[in-house]
This record gives C-alpha cells, structure tokens and sequence, in this order.
C-alpha cells in the first residue's frame, strides 16, 4: 500500500470515529452487533463491520504484582487524533475490562472495569499509558503446593464499556490479550499444620482461611525462608539445569564491587561446586542485554495517578533462587523520563519472583513505582510528552544510568502524556486541589444537581448518583516543595457552618514502591492533619487519599482543604466541591391482594396478585421474586407481561419511585410449600465509596397446598 492509500484510510477511519454518534443514531447497528438477539439486528442491517480493529488503539500488555495484588494493562494510542477533542475537552474513553480463569478458560469471573481519557493530541508518535485494579485471586495455595496461576483477559473497548459477564465480547474498536499470573501464596495455619501432618481436607474459600488463620495463631509457614540462599545452596539446588552465569552472578557482582570481600576462601567456593569463574566475569564483561529468563516488554505511565509500570514476563521454570517458599530474587525496575531535556532518573522499584513451572506463554509480573509530575506539568488545556524508559535488571539494583546494559535484563521505551495541570492549579505555584470525591473524578460531578455520573475508580458506572456513606476524598499539593504542612478538611452540611472533620485518618505512604504498614492520624483540637508526602524522599500518599466523612443528611454538601505550611506560616486553599448525599435506602413494600391475602393459601396454577412500592429521590431499581424459587412461575408488573424488574437506567422506573400492581403465574407443577414473595430495591448513591446502591427489601409469606 503506498503513503497516499495509507494516509487515505486513515482519514476514512478518522471520519468514522468523529461522526460515530450521528451514524449510530441513524443505524444503531452500523458497525454491527454481537448479540444476535438484539432488536436491532432485526430493524437494521449493518453497514460496516468493524471488529477488534486496532488502527487507533491497542492493548500491549497484561501482568500482575502479588504482593500488592495489583492487576495491570498497558495500552498504546498510535494516532494523532480520533479520540473525540483535544485536551480541553472530555476526549473519549478508553476501558479495559479483566477477567479471571482458574480453569484454563473454561469459565471465567468478571474482576472489574477501569478507564482512562484520550485525546486528540496531534503527535504522530506512539503514547502509552497504564491501567490498574486491584485483583485478589479466589483461590491460593501453600508455597510448597502447586501454584495458583490464574488466567487474565483483558478487553480493550473504544468508547464502548465491554458489557459485564460476557468474556467473549469482542469490541468494534480495541482488542482482547490475555496472560498468566501467579496468585500470592498462603503461609498462614492451614499451611502450618499441612506441614506438619501431611495433607488435610479442608475445603475454605479464600476469606474463610483468612478468618481460621486471625482466630487461630499467627504462625509463619515453616518452609518458608527468610534469608538469601548462598551459592552453595543454589548450586546444589540446581546443579547444571541452569549456567554458571546466572548462578553466580550476583556473588560475582558483590565481590567485583567489594575488593576486599575477596579471598581464597572465596575462590574455593566457585572451584569446588565446579563453577566457572571466567566464564561468569566474561557474561558480565560483554554488557549485552540477555533475556533468556526474563524481558520487559511494555511501558507506560497511569496518568489518573501519577504511576509508571512495565510488563516483565518470567520465561524459564528455574533461575531465580528458590520456589515460593524462599526469598526468590528480585526483577529490578529503574525508570527514567526524558521532558526534553535529557533523562531524569526517577526511582527504582522490584517484584520477586520465584522458581515456578511456567505455562505457555510466561508469567506476568510488574512493579510500579509512584512519582510527582506536578513540576513537569502545563496549565490546564496544554499536554505535554515525554519520553520513558525502564531498565530491567535481575538480582542486581541498577546504577543511576539511563544507558546502562544489565546482564540479566533489558529496555523498553515509549512516550507518555503528560496531562495538564487541573483548571486553577498554575505552573509552580503551590495550590491543594481535591481531585475525587467518593471515588469520582470531581470533573464527572454535575454542576447543576451535583449527583455523579460516568466509572467509578472501582469500576462500576455512576449515573445521576448522589453520595452515602463514608465519602473519601483525594487528591495533590499540587507543586510542594516542602514536607512541612498541616490540612484540615472542612465540611459543609445544608442548613449548617463550615466545620472541620474530626474523624481518623487511617493510610499509608509509598516510598520507591515500599509500602508503609496502616497508619493511624488523628486530628488535633483543630482538625489539623500532618501531611506525610514528602518530594524529598519519593513518599506518597496511597491512592492520594486526605480522609473522608460520611453524611448525615440529605442535600447538597461542601467540602475544601485549609492547608498550613508549617515553614511560612502561610495558609492555602484548595478548590471546594460541592456534592449531593442521599443518607437513607429505598423504602419498599409488597402485599397480596388475591385470595386470603398476606399468609394465604394457594394453589398450584393460581394466579396470585398484589401491589408493590418503591419510593427514594434516586431509586435504581426493584425486583420481585419468590423464594423457594418456582420453576414455570411468571411475573407481570403493571400488567406488562414477563417483567419481575423495573429500572430507572432502563426507562422502566422513575426517579422517585412508583407503586402498583403485580401477579404471579403459579404453574400447575407448584410444589406445595412455604413460599416468601420479595421485593428488592435499590437506589443510585455511592455507597461508602465503593458500591452503587442501598438496597432494601420486604416480604410477604404465603402456602401453595396439594391440589385435590
């Protein structure tokens, strides 16, 4: 294909994505639908079928950090626009949505859904950018059992979120990879008492072990290995299954940079266990990349929470100095940013990894490393780019060098956006900016009613929801240049003043990817707060968290920071947002209205009828059911027949509520019983930060007797 044909498709493709809600409004089947029982595949005929396409986009990488339990994907933007606007605007969305397999793909668990932002940005180079959610594995094994490497997919959807519970949805425009990841192992009393007296038949979920190991003793796994094997140990461990340059790499390493570690003795060691000394010095004299166990692959930069990440895959079954049940070795991480200026070094991080049978495909893993952009970063509507790299090492802690070549380990680059800088926030100057409340981006907040819509950062979809529950906020001190501050956070309720929260703040800090056991602040008579970052040391805030409140009522609430500098005495602002609470449930309610009524007694193939109620100022939903269910039985509501459930996202449900009527087909088959008639709902709100909905329900009992 020649430049014109290639420049011509592109601007083709260009057009499709600019014009795709006017083509979908006039065909909403123009690029064709997956699911074959759609209305729409019977009132339209596709008129373009775009498939998996991944001209504009492409997901590169899936990989895993146990420890954290932090499931990540890496995703490459390739065209200069088609994102739907340039940084001042929305752009478009970008989703990934992940799966978890424990059987091969046999079956598969929806893990959650997260997104970022893209734009038009008019680059001609290709950005990365990172993706994550946390991921707890359902299933783990002692560290001397067999592993848990769980399956992931990943689907990468364009505007479009992948729908929830269907693994196999392939979008128009994005595409699926999937990859092997190891699950954490257990080293709690289960595995204690297996170690002791063989293998015992206890069937627990995961939770279910957590529980019997706090009730029980806190008791380390014996097989577990808390210090470095020696040579000796690796040597006799893996005999000639694995190079003397891998072996005795990291000794060699030590004794080359401390002269006077060497002996005879030490000599000794390499003669005896028949270890090329040579033969290792010369691996390590060639200074070339080597990734016969171990390469990275990807890059990118999380721009939703200032995080580099790479994608290591692990290659080899043995290498990396013991199974799960010892210290392992190290995948070092080094990372660099080029802002135009030449490389700056901006920390180094690790995962360990073990000795593990590796399936097709290689395992997975990342470790991402936290930084402060706010320096580097332009004022609102202006993006900026730079150039990443990350240095892969194994075993050995790179030197500060962006082209330093590890023996054991590699490279990868790719650009990053830099975004800009929130509307209010200028260049240099220290400003404390609230960045999501209750989990929602604040530009995703309304400005007329102040509900929310859009993702939640824990992957569900807000629409038009108000807040409940314990409501966190987070964000930056945007350009701080000291450690030296106090906050406050100051709440106000309708109908009352501003007042500071007096509530503990429970966090942690991440320094260079270590992170701090919980830590417990308490506010002073004044609602002071000390602020833990620290640019000096690399120290964050986990999750960029201040605090959080839980309202009391309903209404519209404010929220602002006061921050102390502690150096000046000088004290800043941050911006105030302002968000709706809804405190209180649905309030529902079902009867039975046929026959005798709540309690009465039926008959198989009666048709039973009632009334229901729902009422809220942001009811979600409701549906009704009968417990045990009645295999055959059909619903109708409002006389609409074959319909159990009503929602406000489907039309179905008003914002307030409604009341009505209902019946229940009992087939000839009932069997006779006891029976309860629920109604469940829910409504909108975000609840606690980290679920969509109060629910409530109601019942009422009634008897299906034998039919004579």
């Amino acid at each position: 294909m020649s430049a014109n044909e290639r420049k011509t498709d592109a601007t083709k493709a260009i057009g499709l994505r600019q014009n795709l809600h006017l083509l979908l409004l006039e065909n909403p089947n123009y690029f064709g639908i997956q699911d074959s029982n759609s209305i729409f595949n019977e009132k339209f005929k596709p008129v373009l079928s775009i498939l998996s396409d991944t001209f504009f986009e492409q997901l590169t990488c899936v990989s895993y950090k146990p420890d954290i339990q932090r499931l990540s994907a890496i995703v490459k933007i390739k065209q200069a626009s088609g994102y739907s606007g340039g940084p001042c605007t929305k752009g478009s969305k970008e989703y990934v949505r992940f799966y978890a397999s424990y059987d091969n793909g046999a079956s598969w668990e929806d893990e959650g859904i997260t997104d970022f932002d893209a734009h038009d940005l008019g680059y001609t180079d290709d950005f990365c950018y990172e993706l994550a959610i946390p991921f707890v594995s359902k299933r783990k094994s002692c560290c001397d059992r067999t592993p848990v490497l769980p399956l992931i997919r990943a689907i990468l959807s364009w505007n479009k979120i992948p729908p929830a519970g269907v693994p196999n949805w392939l979008p128009n425009w994005g595409n699926v990879l999937e990859a092997r990841v190891q699950a954490p192992s257990r080293t709690g009393f289960i595995c204690y008492l297996t170690g002791v007296f063989g293998q015992i038949d206890v069937k627990l979920n995961e939770k279910q072990y957590e529980l019997l190991d706090q009730a029980l003793i806190t008791h380390e796994y014996t097989p577990v290995i808390s210090n470095n094997p020696t040579l000796i140990d690796i040597k006799r461990q893996y005999g000639k299954e694995v190079e003397d340059a891998r072996i005795g790499y990291s000794f060699a390493n030590d004794t080359l940079k401390n002269q006077e570690l060497l002996s005879a003795d030490q000599y000794e060691v390499f003669k005896k266990y028949n270890l090329d000394l040579k033969s290792i010095l010369d691996f390590i004299k060639l200074k070339k990349f080597n990734t016969t166990y171990e390469e990275v692959h990807c890059v990118g930069l999380n721009r939703n929470f200032d995080t580099l990440n790479a994608a290591i895959e692990v290659k080899k079954n043995v290498g990396y100095s013991g199974n799960l049940c010892s210290k392992g070795s190290r995948e070092y991480l080094a990372y660099y940013m080029d802002f135009g200026a030449g490389w700056v070094f901006m920390g180094t991080t690790y995962v360990t990894v073990h000795d593990i049978p590796i399936p097709q495909g290689g395992l997975w893993y990342n470790a991402p490393l936290h930084i402060s952009l706010d320096k580097y970063q332009k004022a609102w509507c202006i993006t900026g780019k730079a150039k990443l790299r990350v240095v892969l090492s194994w075993n050995l802690v790179p030197p500060v060098d962006p082209n330093w070549v590890a023996p054991w380990g590699d490279w990868e680059e790719c650009n990053v956006e830099i975004k800009p800088l929130p509307s209010g926030v200028d260049p240099g100057n220290f400003k404390p900016f609230i960045e999501l409340v209750g989990g929602m981006p604040v530009s995703d907040i309304n400005p007329i009613n102040k509900n929310a819509y859009g993702l939640h950062t824990l992957g569900f979809v807000a629409n038009n929801s108000p807040f409940a529950g314990n409501t966190t906020f987070r964000g930056l001190f945007f350009n701080q240049s000291t450690h030296s501050y106090k906050y406050k956070i100051l709440i106000t309720a309708p109908g009352g003043s501003e007042h500071p929260v007096m509530d503990k703040v429970n966090l942690h800090t991440d320094t260079f990817g270590i992170i701090s056991p919980l830590i417990t602040l308490i506010p002073d008579a004044a609602g002071w707060i000390n602020y833990l970052a620290n640019p000096a040391t690399n120290t964050v805030i986990v999750d960029n968290y201040f605090g959080a409140y839980t309202p009391a009522v309903d209404g519209v609430h404010s929220v602002r920071l006061e921050v102390w500098d502690l150096n000046t005495g000088i004290i800043y602002y941050s911006n105030a947002v302002d968000f709706n609470a809804n405190v209180a449930g649905p309030v529902v309610a079902i009867a039975i209205t046929s026959g005798a009524g709540n309690c009465g007694k039926f008959l198989p193939g009666d048709v039973m009828e009632g009334t229901y109620s729902i009422t809220d100022s942001d009811c979600g939903g409701m549906t009704i059911y009968v417990t045990p269910g009645i295999p055959g039985a059909v619903f109708d509501i409002d006389g609409v027949p074959g319909v159990s459930a009503l929602s406000y996202t489907g039309g179905t449900l008003p914002s307030s509520g409604q009341s009505g009527t209902w019946k229940l087909h009992m087939p000839a088959t009932t069997v006779s019983c006891g029976y309860n008639i629920w109604i469940q709902g829910n409504d909108r709100s975000i609840v606690g930060s980290s679920q969509l909905g109060h629910y409530s329900y109601g019942l009422q009992g009634f008897c299906v007797l034998d039919k004579k």
